[in-house]
């Protein structure tokens, strides 16, 4: 039998016994020193963690003469902004050491960001935003121009929004939304007065959304769309209470709103954003809170008549712009979806038409009166909420069962959330009767039928980790 030989190749770059190895097994041709040898110049496994590495992904450095000078220039600026303050200097003197202390925060945050001391880097932006709102404040108040409580919140709300996407600071984001939260609740509850600025915080969310979603924060998108539906029912609640908003009018609004961000939702989802399950789960939450109020005013009559507010001609056309604005958000996220196979092309259309039903049945008050005349017999009133009803325990059906495919809790718990609540408003005795069942069971199944057209072959596919990694 011919003796094996080894073939040696020449390589600079790694020792004989490596070279070797590559292709050998080294415990039958080679000795056990060489094995050794070759074992201790393997690397580490990757499997060990690195202690030093921080969480963004980046190892502490040791504090260099560049991090200590502007650590200490920061400090000096501190000390300086909080003795001008407290000890009543000129107002020079303030605007100065606020602007000193802006700079040198700012400075501090990116010199300590890049030498991976994050929670310096982080309190540095703070002091930078007290700086900017010191030197605010010193100059209104010295050129007289009365800088009220709203108006501070109004710039709190703003200035940190351009420092955190700046420096990709989540606490300057997480301020300002803070301050937007606060500066709402002010205004609504009457604490402070009424101003027009306050038309420009839909802006400053969704600005908020914008940065949170760029600097990769869930807390700070999860705040920002919380605080932005918190402004939405004030609005809705404020002018219902002053006779201008019928509460049909408000649920179909906040139904439309809520699906056009649940279908925006789904859509960023499919191009892998950050922060779309947010979007996803909120925006079904206010769906179906819309569907299921505008539900309870044709169950029961009686709150519908109770309500004397009316929509003036203004008022009118503001819920049709909200409504057409809404179903094209739908239609485009329709479309995104179907690029990346999500949704069939038919179920495009059919997804905007459905939508579409409820706010309809008020564009068009003749629309349910024609169940009066295709059906006779049946009531128009609860007829109209048994079929609402059912189409919300078919969506419902459908997140419980999304939320099961795709292993998540939440969607699990708001599907059967929906189901119970459908329960409570339908299993009552009145409801009991031969023509509701058939049409429950009819918008049941129709709902059910329209849903799988509108998913086509999405049915058959399992979300992959990539997609709920972003979610």
């Amino acid at each position: 039998m011919a003796t094996p030989q080894n073939i040696r190749i020449a390589n600079d770059n790694a020792p004989e016994q490596v070279a070797a190895a590559r292709f050998l097994p080294s415990s039958k041709y080679f000795p056990a020193q060489k094995s050794q040898s070759a074992a201790k110049i393997a690397p580490s496994s990757p499997n060990i963690p690195d202690l030093l590495q921080s969480a963004h992904g980046k190892p502490e450095e040791a504090p260099t003469s560049s991090l200590n000078i502007t650590v200490g220039l920061w400090a000096g600026a501190l000390t300086f902004m909080a003795v001008a303050f407290l000890l009543g200097f000129g107002t020079d003197f303030k605007v100065f050491a606020s602007l000193a202390l802006l700079w040198t925060g700012i400075w501090s945050s990116y010199v300590s960001s890049d030498h991976g001391f994050w929670r310096l880097s982080e309190i540095s932006v703070v002091t930078a935003l007290a700086g900017l709102m010191g030197a605010i404040t010193a100059s209104v108040n010295y050129f007289g121009l009365g800088l009220t409580l709203a108006d501070g919140l109004m710039l709190m709300s703003i200035s940190p929004l351009i420092i955190g996407y700046l420096l990709k600071s989540r606490i300057c984001v997480l301020a300002s939304i803070c301050a937007s939260l606060i500066w709402g609740a002010l205004n609504f509850s009457g604490l402070i007065g009424s101003s027009s600025f306050i038309l420009i915080l839909p802006l400053v969310l969704g600005a908020q959304i914008f940065v949170g979603t760029k600097i990769r924060s869930g807390l700070a998108i999860t705040l920002a769309v919380i605080t932005a539906y918190y402004w939405i029912a004030n609005v809705l609640l404020s002018s219902w209470t002053a006779g201008n908003l019928p509460l049909t009018f408000a649920a179909t609004a906040l139904f439309i709103i809520g699906a056009a961000h649940h279908r925006s939702g789904k859509a960023i989802e499919d191009k892998l954003i950050t922060g779309s399950s947010v979007h996803i789960h909120v925006g079904w939450i206010a769906a179906i809170i819309g569907a299921i109020c505008f539900q309870y005013f044709w169950l029961n009559p009686d709150a519908v008549q109770s309500s004397s507010a009316t929509l003036s001609a203004s008022g009118l056309a503001i819920w049709k712009s909200v409504t057409i604005g809404s179903l094209f958000i739908i239609f485009c996220s329709g479309i995104i979806r179907y690029k990346h196979t999500q949704m069939s092309l038919p179920g495009i259309f059919l997804l905007t038409a459905a939508a579409a039903i409820i706010p309809m049945m008020l564009w068009f008050p003749g629309w349910p009166q024609m169940i009066r005349t295709t059906l006779p017999g049946v009531s128009v009133m609860p007829a109209i909420g048994v079929l609402i009803g059912s189409a919300i325990t078919a969506s419902s059906l459908g997140m419980a069962i999304n939320g099961v495919r795709r292993h998540s809790p939440i969607m699990m718990g708001l599907g059967i959330l929906g189901l119970l609540v459908q329960a409570y408003l339908l299993l009552e005795p009145k409801f009991f009767s031969l023509d509701n069942i058939i049409l429950f069971l009819c918008g049941f199944s129709a709902s059910l039928t329209i849903g799988a057209l509108i998913a086509g072959s999405s049915l058959s596919h399992q979300a992959q980790a990539p997609r709920l990694k972003h979610a």
